[in-house]
């Protein structure tokens, strides 16, 4: 877990980083990955911005896998684990971080049709659940639940139609509701999952919204399968450009840091 060393966030305009310093999140630590990037890596991201714009970004790498690339993540609410799955793949593979280092992956499950997301969301019995979603190419994908012993139950079907496509990335919001992105297509769009199917909360002309995650209920960060994470206040409309990748394209997904981080981060990092 070495830093890389210290960068300068790309900011469209110096109007930008005016916009960015009047919202509540002047001080963003978060996480993204790179569905392009060979060796896989879940890379840190710090910034510190004030009325004057960004004054830092601290950029480490947090893990790296070099067996092959990363498309999405996710982290165990209250273990030491760090979940994840390649392009293409049915592998759901997991790494236990510690303070000395990361101990060597394995694969915790292998679904016959590859996974484009994973995110842990409350189990039946009130735990975290592993949950993971599927695409078969033809307008239908599914979220499903990881269960022991290796079977999966369904949590809901997802079926493209008029006016609505689905990416397979999808996240579970504050509210505990299941939201989904469009991924590759443009508009990009966000939906939340209500009781008559998906209701279209926002969309972006001209952008595309991969991996996301909820700051609070009207703010998420999202990856545009370029190279850029954005801001999105979803009330106001009001997006703010928050890192462009400097040789990395496509970052497909972005997470917080989890609550355990202390647990495991050391000084080098």
């Amino acid at each position: 877990m070495a830093r890389s060393g210290v960068l300068w966030a790309w900011w469209l305009l110096l109007a930008g980083g005016l916009a960015w310093g009047q919202v509540p999140y002047a001080r963003l630590e978060l996480l993204f990955t790179s569905a392009a990037s060979l060796p896989g890596e879940v890379r840190g991201l710090k910034a510190e911005c004030r009325l004057c714009g960004i004054r830092a970004v601290d950029e480490w790498t947090l893990y790296t896998s070099a067996q092959g690339r990363i498309q999405s993540f996710c982290f165990h609410p209250q273990d030491t684990k760090l979940f994840f799955v390649r392009p293409g793949s049915g592998e759901i593979r997991v790494v236990q971080l510690t303070p000395a280092g990361p101990l060597a992956e394995w694969v915790l499950y292998e679904h016959p049709r590859p996974v484009y997301d994973l995110a842990f969301g409350e189990g039946p019995d009130g735990g975290a659940s592993l949950y993971f979603s599927e695409l078969d190419g033809e307008g239908r994908g599914r979220i499903l639940r990881l269960e022991g012993a290796g079977e999966v139950s369904a949590l809901l079907t997802v079926q493209d139609g008029p006016g609505f496509h689905w990416g397979g990335f999808f996240a579970f919001g504050p509210d505990g509701a299941v939201y989904l992105s469009s991924g590759g297509r443009l508009p990009g769009r966000l939906y939340r999952w209500g009781s008559r199917g998906p209701e279209e909360l926002f969309r972006i002309e001209g952008d595309r919204i991969g991996g996301f995650v909820f700051l609070d209920l009207n703010t998420i960060l999202y990856a545009n399968l370029g190279g850029e994470i954005h801001l999105l206040e979803l009330a106001g409309g009001r997006q703010t450009p928050i890192y462009r990748s400097r040789g990395r394209f496509r970052i497909s997904d972005v997470g917080l840091l989890p609550t355990w981080w202390p647990l495991v981060a050391h000084e080098g990092r």
